[in-house]
């Protein structure tokens, strides 16, 4: 901060900013930013709306509290030159802003861009886009500094190399170099922070994802809820147990030995359409994941447009990949759980086209809905409106094996994706019925009663699911 004996005071325009007193040091800040994510500019504080300099009375922590104000306020933190003109009870103020180099700037949680003479909040579309020009980074690869390696969360991080077949023992920083999810000396980025984060939505308060199971057509009455926080990973497995057990399943006889299970929305459609969600939602939004079923039809509510150069049309063909969040989708890749990036879409197409289920793509109110809707010829007359608690035991098997999807599952984590509080005598004479079929094993086969003992699919038992879908 300097002082300065004169200064001619320009109009206001793109790059100058009147303001009458520090009162509007609201309004002083989100033009700093404005200024910052522009062409930069200088703010003059203690001159009228009308052009006449009434200067400004400045105390003595006026200055360094003006600065810690626009400081703490913008993001990245910005730090201008701050001048004095003028006796200290008549001065004027001269704020100077230079142009960012990483844009856009944010003030008080909000992206702003200087134009003509006023400052204009972005849509958060061209917040992302402006980003990754200026800074060749997309919000996910962005430093998260409230992370840090006390937060990784030691069972998402086995989780995650079991699915990428890696082995148990690999180094945390082996892994993210092969998700090339590492950032070096700066720290750990955001996807780090949602993939293997103890409590990603202490530091992202709306990443978690909701299930809702609605009674008719309408989301007026609910007849179950839940909403699942914590990585990512744990969050897909959630949505996919709570998908099942709000769901009907069907056996076909086929002549083989074991019964098809024929689901009510195909799985290979729902599980794309909550992966798409994590991988491209927008984790800026305060609007979060929902997965809603009725009785015609399941929705997945995505938080986020369409990139600017993807049309709704488009994704009922072959089209090229733009993912939102590129590092959060290769470590789905290295999951095993993306096949082939840009073909989520054509594949929940293919999916429902074969289970008679007609797949949607929508925009609605700033989230891109994918909805799975029943042909009326397949729709049942009445659906049963008791909570999932009260499905016939026959279906405590299938449910288990469909629990066992996304990864090996302790009794009670079984419990859990069931719906219950604590594991049931039918899940555990089901669980025994499993093993002795062949169709899970224990993970720790030499001590069954091992306190880590979980149970995972053999191959004979993802070659049942596989055929159902």
């Amino acid at each position: 901060m300097t002082t300065a004996k004169h200064s001619i005071i320009p109009v206001e325009g793109e790059t100058v900013e009147w303001k009458q007193s520090l009162g509007e040091w609201k309004e002083i800040v989100e033009t700093c930013a404005a200024f910052a994510t522009s062409h930069g500019g200088t703010i003059y504080i203690g001159i009228s709306p009308n052009g006449e300099r009434v200067g400004v009375q400045i105390g003595q922590q006026s200055l360094e509290d003006l600065a810690n104000k626009i400081k703490i306020n913008t993001d990245p933190p910005q730090f201008p030159e701050i001048k004095v003109v003028g006796a200290e009870q008549s001065a004027l103020i001269e704020i100077q802003i230079e142009e960012n180099p990483a844009k856009p700037v944010w003030a008080f949680g909000r992206p702003i861009k200087r134009v003509g003479r006023t400052n204009q909040c972005l849509r958060r579309e061209e917040a992302h886009r402006l980003l990754e020009v200026t800074t060749g980074r997309t919000w996910d690869a962005l430093v998260c500094p409230r992370f840090s390696s006390e937060d990784v969360d030691k069972k998402a991080v086995r989780d995650y190399l079991d699915r990428a077949g890696m082995k148990l023992t690999t180094p945390f920083k082996d892994l993210l170099a092969n998700a090339r999810l590492t950032l070096g000396a700066a720290g750990y980025c955001n996807a780090v922070a949602l993939l293997f984060g103890k409590a990603p939505q202490r530091i992202f308060v709306s990443a978690d994802l909701k299930c809702a199971r609605f009674k008719g057509t309408e989301s007026i009455d609910f007849l179950d809820e839940q909403t699942y926080e914590g990585p990512l990973l744990s969050q897909l497995d959630n949505a996919l147990a709570f998908v099942a057990r709000n769901t009907h399943q069907a056996y076909k006889i086929t002549g083989k030995p074991e019964r098809e299970i024929v689901p009510e929305y195909p799985e290979e459609a729902v599980r794309e359409a909550i992966i798409n969600a994590l991988c491209h939602r927008d984790y800026t939004s305060v609007a979060t994941i929902q997965v809603r079923i009725f009785d015609d039809r399941l929705e997945v509510w995505n938080p986020g447009c369409l990139p600017y150069d993807i049309t709704l049309k488009m994704l009922y063909r072959q089209h090229h990949s733009h993912p939102r969040n590129p590092m959060i989708a290769h470590a789905f890749f290295r999951a095993r759980l993306i096949e082939h990036w840009g073909s989520g879409t054509t594949r929940i197409v293919s999916a429902c086209r074969a289970g008679n289920i007609k797949a949607e793509f929508q925009m609605e109110g700033g989230c891109f809905i994918v909805c799975l809707r029943k042909h009326p010829e397949s729709r049942p007359e009445s659906r049963p409106e008791s909570r999932p608690e009260s499905r016939p035991e026959s279906d405590v098997p299938v449910r288990i094996l469909q629990a066992l999807i996304g990864g090996p599952r302790s009794r009670g984590e079984l419990a859990a994706l069931l719906g219950h509080k604590g594991i049931s005598g039918s899940a555990k004479k089901s669980v025994k019925a499993l093993l002795a079929q062949g169709l899970v094993e224990h993970t720790i086969p030499d001590k069954p009663q091992s306190r880590l003992q979980k149970y995972r699919l053999t191959d004979k038992g993802k070659a049942i699911l596989t055929s159902a879908k």
